[in-house]
């Protein structure tokens, strides 16, 4: 289980308490948040730049990307996104427990 998973379990469960994000338009998710930001730093990278404050095998590690390049590993970022929106917003049959499962979807 990756540490995205068990924070999002613990979240879930009320074991983590996750930060209040705020924008003009009121409060968002925060793994939503977090999730857009690691998409972007994921973008900066595989265009060869480096970010500030973390590193490609922070990210790599945190959400258990496999790959070598974040070129790679952007693709199941994209696919981690939309399992997660999905699950946010209610459509189908997604809910935290599905999105558990979301490293056999993403390889």
């Amino acid at each position: 289980m990756t540490p995205f998973q068990q924070a999002l379990i613990q979240a879930s469960e009320g074991k983590l308490q996750t930060p209040t994000v705020g924008t003009s338009n009121g409060n968002i998710d925060y793994f939503g948040y977090q999730l857009a930001v690691h998409k972007y730093n994921l973008g900066i990278m595989a265009a060869g730049m480096q970010c500030r404050g973390i590193t490609f095998t922070q990210i790599k590690k945190y959400y258990g990307f496999k790959g070598r390049t974040a070129k790679d590993c952007l693709g199941q970022m994209d696919q981690l996104m939309s399992v997660y929106k999905q699950a946010l917003r209610g459509y189908g049959d997604e809910s935290v427990s599905e999105v558990m499962d979301m490293n056999s979807r993403l390889n």
